[in-house]
């Protein structure tokens, strides 16, 4: 996981979130609320200026994703559901709040978060919540990586390709982590930990290959060290085409999936590993990709 880059919506979609928070907000007391949530959220496309407001966020949440629509949990399947972050059933005076929504993926909507929830006492203890009661704490047991920035608890460990806790944080800080990877299967879902596995080969192999070709002497070496795919204009001269070639490579690692990977491979990797250090020490403004 990695923070999102946050983007505004427009004022006439902050308003109608404005106004269905207030309609959940007004409820009598907790139960009311939570049912009201739940309503209007079900109901949320069922008028014109629903339909157009939560288009809008869903365009926006997609425009945000961590890779190109790729779910902001799991980084590697397709995000197609608005998800909450601190679940409305909970936490209904979230239901509407902005910062509260992200894009999942299926599987990690419905199949491992769900309505799973719990929070942190003011010592940063685990405690658990009930369904249909109103929570005690209201600090959430999760990473929200629209406000917070996962790699402040944890970062991806590359021989494992699990995610380790980091030393030196607060109980609160490391309770929070721990939900975080238990209850998006992050450090058990094989597909997960090969994905990731598969992304640290993809990130070399684009890293070498581009390399080579920013290396090359001539037009004939560079075109050798290409791929079928990696297409160039051979009218330009050979500056301009390692130009584009540059910014296409660095299009294609910066978008990728698993975008953790790509992060732990700056932050550990190009610093313990010799093969990473040496692709570095050839291209250092990649650590800043």
């Amino acid at each position: 996981m990695i923070q999102l880059a946050s983007k505004d919506l427009s004022l006439a979609a902050v308003n109608r979130l404005n106004t269905l928070q207030t309609s959940v907000n007004n409820q009598a007391d907790f139960t009311q609320k939570t049912v009201r949530a739940q309503q209007l959220w079900k109901a949320k496309n069922n008028s014109k200026i629903g339909k157009k407001t939560f288009n809008e966020i869903k365009d926006t949440l997609t425009a945000m994703c961590v890779s190109i629509e790729i779910c902001n949990y799991c980084e590697l399947n397709e995000a197609n559901d608005i998800e909450h972050i601190a679940p409305k059933s909970f936490f209904p005076e979230l239901a509407f709040v902005w910062e509260n929504y992200l894009l999942a993926c299926k599987q990690c909507n419905t199949g491992y978060k769900l309505a799973k929830c719990y929070v942190l006492d003011h010592a940063g203890a685990i405690c658990d919540v009930e369904q249909g009661i109103e929570p005690i704490y209201k600090t959430l047991a999760l990473i929200n990586p629209r406000l917070e920035d996962p790699n402040r608890f944890m970062l991806l460990n590359l021989q494992t390709f699990k995610y380790k806790l980091l030393r030196n944080i607060s109980e609160a800080e490391r309770n929070k982590a721990m939900k975080t990877i238990e209850i998006l299967g992050l450090n058990t879902r094989p597909q997960l930990i090969k994905g990731r596995e598969r992304a640290a080969v993809y990130y070399y192999a684009r890293m070498e290959r581009l390399v080579k070709v920013l290396n090359a002497p001539n037009l004939v070496a560079l075109k050798a060290a290409l791929s079928p795919y990696d297409l160039i204009d051979e009218s330009q001269d050979l500056d301009s085409i390692k130009a584009f070639l540059k910014e296409s490579f660095k299009a294609s690692i910066v978008t990728y999936k698993h975008p953790s990977v790509w992060h732990s491979i700056k932050i550990i990797a190009s610093k313990t590993d010799r093969k990473w250090q040496h692709l570095f020490t050839q291209l250092p403004e990649a650590l800043r990709w």
